[in-house]
């Protein structure tokens, strides 16, 4: 019984998942340890005159109330932001989920604007 007990806590617990979206240019990847800073600010005319939008990461079924900026959020969200090229991860929605009357425990969604400072050329044109 306590084996059981034991097994059904473990299988409760979070895994947060993350997924990528991009958008804009096809920008080559940076290593998955790559630089990047992280924003919360609200974007203004500066940010996105310097920038370019490359894509989303987005977060799902982390901890009920783990704020988007905790050093295991960011690992998931640092990997997929280097492949999608981005030197700057903007923190973009946060919101803690709830499902009541259900056995599935409360936990949190996030998602991540990935930015890439603006080159004076633009991505390199993908022919096929």
């Amino acid at each position: 019984m306590r084996t059981a007990l034991l097994v059904l806590l473990a299988a409760c617990g979070s895994s947060p998942k993350a997924s990528t979206m991009r958008t804009g240019g096809m920008f080559p990847a940076k290593p998955a340890r790559c630089p990047l800073e992280l924003h919360g600010e609200n974007l203004d005319s500066t940010t996105t005159s310097n920038f370019d939008m490359v894509g989303f990461v987005q977060i799902t079924d982390a901890d009920a109330n783990e704020p988007a900026n905790s050093p295991r959020l960011l690992a998931l969200v640092k990997t997929q932001a280097c492949a999608l090229g981005g030197d700057i991860v903007h923190i973009g929605m946060s919101a803690n989920v709830t499902y009541p009357g259900s056995l599935h425990g409360d936990d949190s969604t996030h998602v991540y604007m990935v930015l890439r400072r603006k080159t004076d050329g633009a991505p390199p044109v993908q022919t096929f």
